[in-house]
């Protein structure tokens, strides 16, 4: 078993910047992990969850695939493209599923399951309507990929070679 500190998504992420924009990756990417820690605890998740009486630690809100995503591109202009990443103090529960990417038109969020997140890279579902909508609108769908393979097909999407010019 690899070690807690061990980085296992972080790289992949690391190499997007010099894939898709053509510099080098550099610390000013990634967020500071005590920083990014404080920011998920005092989420409006975390929030919600507290008042659940439920655990709202930063290994209950994000699983490790989008911990690292945030360590390694949490303030670059990789965040926003035609495509949201909520900040970590952004994120949100509905349905119980944690919410971390909103398209532009606010009309589509992807989210995880909360009793998923201990999981290293789980299962996204894309929900029908945006992130300002209540519990039980509209319909959480799988999208049978990954958090780690979502962000990274957000971003390839978003930074095509064309648009790198």
């Amino acid at each position: 078993m690899a070690r807690r500190d061990t980085k296992v998504f972080y790289p992949s992420y690391q190499g997007l910047v010099t894939k898709l924009l053509d510099r080098s990756w550099t610390v000013d990417d990634g967020m500071d992990a005590d920083r990014l820690q404080q920011l998920v605890e005092s989420s409006i998740a975390a929030e919600q969850l507290q008042a659940r009486g439920l655990d709202a630690t930063f290994q209950a809100i994000a699983p490790l695939a989008l911990q690292e995503f945030y360590l390694a591109l949490g303030v670059s202009e990789m965040m926003e493209t035609n495509h949201f990443f909520f900040d970590p103090d952004e994120l949100e529960l509905r349905d119980d599923m944690v919410m971390f990417v909103e398209d532009a038109d606010e009309s589509t969020v992807w989210g995880v399951p909360i009793d998923q997140t201990s999981l290293p890279d789980p299962i996204t579902f894309r929900r029908t309507v945006g992130a300002d909508e209540p519990d039980h609108a509209g319909t959480w769908e799988t999208t049978q990929l990954t958090v780690s393979e979502l962000i990274t097909d957000i971003l390839t999407w978003n930074y095509s070679e064309d648009d790198v010019d």
